[in-house]
């Protein structure tokens, strides 16, 4: 079952990154929308705002470019990390259909954004509260985030269902860390 865990986490982590390539890409395309539909605007970006609470409590400012190369990182290790969080949740609940799988991303999404959202953003007062934010904008930015969400659970799915399809012996046979040509020629076919 460890294995289990540590493969759902890494298709989760995949499925993280495409899913914040994903948001990234929406980020970009937002500012096109009507201004009803356009997400809440973010006072300052959070990872600048993080990097320069952990500079303030160090007593020490990192140069320029490693200040942003950093920022710009955390996005990447929250939406990685958030995936790869995904990917334990399956495993535990042991979730069995590709449906159920894209179900609990959708969740999840939806649970990245209150966390985002609703919480620690205004909470750091990056973002005005959630009353404030306006209905279209609050439904596009609750909606990118399920797409996250859905992203991210896309390579558990695909690859849960190739291993489903596999053949009872094949299976156990990886699960042992066998490939199934070595059990193949251990019983001579």
């Amino acid at each position: 079952m460890r294995d289990g865990f540590v493969v759902h986490g890494a298709e989760g982590a995949l499925g993280g990154a495409l899913g914040t390539l994903l948001v990234k890409q929406g980020i970009t395309l937002a500012r096109r929308m009507p201004e009803a539909l356009k997400p809440p605007a973010v006072r300052r970006d959070p990872g600048e705002f993080v990097v320069s609470r952990l500079e303030a409590l160090s007593g020490r400012a990192l140069p320029w470019g490693v200040h942003h190369r950093v920022a710009e990182g955390l996005h990447w290790a929250y939406g990685i990390t958030w995936g790869g969080l995904l990917g334990l949740a399956v495993a535990g609940l042991r979730v069995k259909t590709p449906r159920q799988t894209l179900l609990a991303g959708a969740g999840m999404g939806a649970l990245v954004w209150a966390v985002g959202y609703v919480g620690w953003l205004p909470g750091a007062g990056l973002m005005q509260p959630i009353h404030r934010q306006g209905k279209g904008g609050v439904a596009t930015s609750l909606l990118s985030h399920v797409l996250y969400g859905v992203a991210a659970s896309v390579p558990i799915a695909l690859i849960d269902r190739r291993r489903r399809r596999q053949r009872w012996w094949q299976r156990l046979a990886d699960t042992a860390g066998l490939g199934s040509s070595v059990v193949l020629e251990r019983v001579g076919r």
